[in-house]
């Protein structure tokens, strides 16, 4: 329920000068509000949901889904053990749902929605109805909230898994029982599976119980319930620890910070909002409430700047680790527009907030729409339109086909293997005449290839070239004893152009 409006006689609020900082125990029917920013969130993730193809990532998610369990124990025990967890939940859900781009990205927009209601609801436990709804709506016009609704990765799940943590948290605090502790631990235990960098939203838990709730009691039944979960997360964490040169490759320059604050909202100037109004609601919150703001506070900006200072050990300076963040800015947003409308109406309109909703959710939805269409286009790191490639290749492919790769874009990581395995997985399925080891056996996401081209070559007639390399000669790059293979026994016959992807026909020359 909104809270009840207050007479301004001239002097300050008492609320705001005594007492500890406490959450608002909001009760009645106002959870309700919480099904607004739900309907939202589940909208904007459904609208256009395969209208973008799936990029590397996501195709790797089904790569791993289509694994054998002994395939599957080999993959982790070499490689992306950190995302373990979520590949098990796809596994198992797949075989429910299918793996089309709409079934594999599904659970992620229904992730995104139920997180915007908790989000809402974590506002009505801080603050207020008001708060919790315009929270609720703020984080799921994000952009970058789209993006990861929209993406077949672990993303959106850790960061419901994350707020949810923080609601039964809260309501742990509030009417404390053995079973919301249990609860919570549970929830910490699958945060650190699902990924364990999520797991600094303790340290806003932990600053909750340090400066807003009286007693010991609270602080030993919150040890206990992250010491036993540390037990179940600290294994993975050692073992994941060993694989982190997996992602060596991201860097902490300058511009990989622009792109971090860019892409950690969906825009630099959405960032610079809700950041501007996170500084705001420092400045209004009063001091009731400043220990909730900054409980927020850390909740929001802990995460990415332990990320950049340890950036030398775990390497994970990337916008989309740190989106189960993105929920505090939302909340911070929220409270510093409701804050200041009523402090400038002085408490006379009840309603009061709405009027700073109604500038800043349109404002916010004006500002971004630009960057929801980028997130339903095909723009996921500069990926080339593979899948059309793939679709033309399904249709002209014959039996006795086979399919060999010149990948600029991929290279090692092998896109477009995996794609060309993607789309064609239930069409036939040309040869891959240099392949010597297929990935999903050698324990790894990339295939084994031949070290000698003309055995693994054959008495193939046709081979379907896949190639990004943005060269006029299409087989320019590839390794010098396959190119020279090539070049001799087959001849160029046909070239299919998408968006910087090329499917060439080679034929063997007449004997």
């Amino acid at each position: 329920m909104t809270a009840p409006a207050i007479q301004w006689t001239g002097q300050a609020d008492p609320a705001e000068v005594a007492g500890p900082a406490v959450p608002v125990r909001a009760g009645g029917r106002g959870g309700w509000w919480a099904l607004l920013p739900t309907v939202v969130a589940l909208g904007l993730g459904w609208w256009r949901l395969d209208a973008r193809d799936l990029w590397n990532d996501e195709l790797v998610t089904w790569h791993v889904t289509s694994l054998s369990a002994e395939q599957f124990r080999m993959l982790v025990g070499n490689i992306d053990l950190v995302h373990a967890g979520y590949y098990v939940i796809m596994s198992v859900l797949t075989t429910v749902t299918g793996d089309s781009t709409t079934a594999l990205r599904l659970p992620s927009v229904i992730a995104i929605g139920l997180t915007a209601g908790l989000v809402t609801l974590i506002g009505r436990r801080l603050f207020d109805t008001p708060v919790g709804v315009l929270a609720g709506l703020v984080f799921a016009l994000l952009p970058t909230v789209s993006r990861y609704a929209q993406e077949a990765r672990s993303y959106a799940l850790v960061t419901l898994v994350a707020v949810a943590a923080t609601w039964l948290f809260l309501r742990a605090v509030d009417r404390p029982t053995r079973g919301r502790w249990w609860a919570y631990g549970v929830l910490l235990v699958l945060v650190g599976w699902l990924h364990f960098v999520a797991l600094l939203v303790v340290v806003a838990h932990l600053f909750h119980l340090w400066r807003s709730v009286p007693g010991e009691e609270p602080r030993w039944r919150w040890a206990a319930s992250t010491g036993i979960a540390g037990l179940f997360i600290l294994p993975v964490l050692i073992l994941g620890s060993r694989q982190s040169g997996q992602i060596s490759w991201v860097e902490n320059d300058e511009d990989a910070v622009l792109r971090f604050l860019a892409n950690l909202t969906g825009t630099t100037a959405a960032l610079a909002l809700v950041a501007a109004l996170a500084v705001l609601a420092l400045a209004v919150a009063g001091p009731r409430r400043r220990a909730t703001v900054l409980m927020l506070l850390i909740w929001a900006v802990l995460p990415p700047v332990a990320g950049y200072l340890t950036f030398s050990v775990v390497h994970l300076f990337l916008a989309r680790y740190f989106l189960f963040t993105v929920p505090a800015w939302a909340l911070l947003a929220a409270f510093a527009v409701c804050r200041t409308a009523r402090l400038l109406t002085r408490d006379r309109l009840p309603a009061a907030w709405l009027a700073g909703a109604l500038v800043l959710l349109p404002v916010l939805a004006w500002q971004t729409l630009p960057a929801q269409e980028r997130v339903r286009s095909n723009e996921a790191d500069g990926q080339p339109r593979y899948l059309d490639a793939v679709r033309y290749l399904g249709k002209q492919v014959k039996p006795g086909d086979g399919v060999a790769y010149n990948d600029g874009f991929g290279g090692s990581s092998d896109v477009a293997r995996k794609a060309t395995d993607y789309g064609l997985r239930d069409r036939l399925h040309p040869r891959d005449v240099f392949v010597a080891v297929p990935a999903r056996q050698t324990g790894w996401l990339t295939a084994r290839e031949c070290r000698e081209p003309l055995p693994c070559l054959g008495d193939t007639r046709r081979i379907w070239l896949v190639e990004t390399g943005h060269l006029n000669d299409p087989l320019a790059g590839l390794p010098p004893a396959r190119e020279a293979l090539l070049r001799q026994r087959f001849l160029i016959r046909h070239v299919e152009r998408f968006d910087r992807v090329r499917v060439v026909l080679l034929e063997r020359k007449p004997a």
